[in-house]
């Protein structure tokens, strides 16, 4: 046999007073359930600015898409200065390329970050003003670099 005894039996625990275990058991599956509605609230928001309006999320998305796209054309514009691009290439960048990766590069963004984990259906994501923002801020972006430009010479 082994020195353990293997047939000894275990110390008793104390006697436990069902009616505290209860009131134990109860206050836990309330806090279970208070946590499980804190997690949903948090799943209803998104990761991207979560206390923004849907809409003021998409209008800051498009404008700092937009914006980026507003610092790739002073690149062009300043390498077209030096005669690395040519006017045909600078413009077409301006008036289609730029503002179209500005739009997808905001759309794409709005629907990876911008959308909440549990949703039913699909967020808006604002394509007509999205749209607007990309291709209208470039442009106006480029005509007052040349404003700039022009002022400073």
């Amino acid at each position: 046999m082994s020195p353990a005894g293997a047939g000894v039996p275990a110390q008793r625990a104390a006697a436990v007073d069902p009616a505290v275990e209860l009131e134990l058991a109860r206050r836990m599956a309330d806090e279970a359930d208070r946590h499980g509605q804190q997690a949903e609230l948090l799943a209803q928001r998104p990761a991207l600015l979560p206390t923004w309006s849907p809409l003021a999320r998409a209008v800051a998305v498009y404008a700092g898409c937009g914006a980026a796209a507003g610092v790739l054309m002073l690149a062009l514009v300043l390498a077209s200065g030096v005669g690395l691009v040519d006017g045909f290439t600078l413009g077409a960048w301006i008036c289609a390329g730029l503002p179209a990766l500005a739009f997808f590069g905001g759309y794409l963004v709005l629907g990876r970050w911008g959308r909440p984990a549990m949703v039913a259906g699909t967020p808006p994501r604002y394509l007509p003003l999205g749209f607007l923002i990309c291709f209208l801020l470039v442009p106006v972006a480029y005509c007052g670099y040349l404003l700039l430009f022009r002022t400073l010479r």
